[in-house]
């Protein structure tokens, strides 16, 4: 046989090497696919906050204010916590139907929860309320332990600065827009539209990942969770999970170097976890005022990132943030 018309194959050591630099390959183009496939859920996670601030908007225009951040009083009387403010938007997002159902106008959270032919609604899972890069389930389990299930959301209203924790503070006012029966005017953002709040993401904080009791619903929190479901304060910087690992309170997300925003203008900003963060030595918990923020903000010592999370504090901020 010609040694000229015979066809040499590929040896071992070739074909390893071929597959080793193919591998390489891969390895390096791995990282940039992971990216520009975040890239496109933070953008998903953005449009979300952009139709709930838009709803937002048209609700204000509608009834001359923001919706209550929650509802307080339940049916008794009794100061327990109620409908959140994503139920109020549902006409505004085209969830007519299910506020409907759910005849939010006529029955507090407290009943329907304890009604097991109304219950299941709660368990409608709504495009809109998921960020596509939180890990956090779809349904989590109501807390009576009977298996019945609730839909989460990634997505809750800025109180403002001050956590104002327990039952008894829940219809306490705070410096956000949206907090317990609140029923907050434009005309009260003195700060400006353009540099206030009004919706953040919530993801599920280390602590609280295996307590689903925990996880954010777009409900609300009557005879469900805490109110730090539904509603999150500037008091601490965005995902905190050093000092604050399980904090209810705190705005959040699974988008690496911060959180969406939606302010009360209808825009909607990434706002980066190194912002700068600084409580001013004011206490947010149930022994701090207003007045008090106020006065460490007119000293600056208040962070960008609180500021941006206030109605009226006066303070001028930088667009550089």
């Amino acid at each position: 046989m010609n040694q000229k018309n015979h066809m040499r194959g590929f040896t071992l050591v070739e074909l390893l090497v071929v597959i080793a630099i193919i591998g390489i390959l891969v390895a390096l183009l791995l990282p940039a696919i992971q990216a520009a496939r975040e890239a496109a859920r933070r953008m998903h996670c953005s449009n979300n906050l952009k139709q709930l601030s838009l709803a937002s908007l048209t609700y204000h225009n509608s009834y001359q204010c923001f919706p209550p951040g929650f509802m307080v009083v339940n049916e008794r009387g009794e100061i327990n916590g109620g409908w959140a403010w994503a139920v109020f938007l549902m006409p505004f997002i085209e969830e007519s139907p299910l506020q409907d159902k759910l005849n939010v106008s006529e029955y507090t959270l407290s009943q329907v929860v304890s009604d097991p032919n109304l219950l299941p609604m709660l368990a409608t899972v709504i495009d809109v309320f998921m960020c596509p890069s939180s890990d956090i389930e779809p349904l989590r389990e109501y807390h009576n332990g009977m298996g019945d299930m609730v839909s989460t959301a990634n997505y809750t209203c800025c109180r403002g600065f001050f956590r104002y924790s327990g039952q008894t503070h829940l219809d306490q006012p705070n410096n956000g827009i949206f907090y317990g029966e609140s029923n907050v005017r434009c005309s009260q953002i003195t700060d400006g539209l353009s540099n206030t709040f009004a919706l953040g993401e919530r993801t599920v904080l280390p602590g609280d990942r295996t307590n689903p009791k925990k996880w954010p619903s777009w409900c609300g929190p009557g005879g469900l969770t805490a109110t730090g479901g539904i509603a999150s304060t500037v008091s601490s910087s965005v995902y905190d999970k050093m000092n604050h690992p399980t904090d209810m309170h705190l705005f959040s997300s699974d988008h690496s170097g911060g959180a969406n925003f939606c302010f009360a203008d209808g825009s909607v900003h990434f706002i980066s976890d190194s912002i700068h963060s600084d409580s001013g030595g004011v206490s947010p918990d149930n022994d701090g005022t207003h007045d008090q923020f106020v006065f460490a903000a007119e000293k600056g010592l208040v962070g960008t990132y609180q500021l941006l999370g206030v109605i009226n504090d006066g303070q001028p901020i930088s667009s550089d943030y």
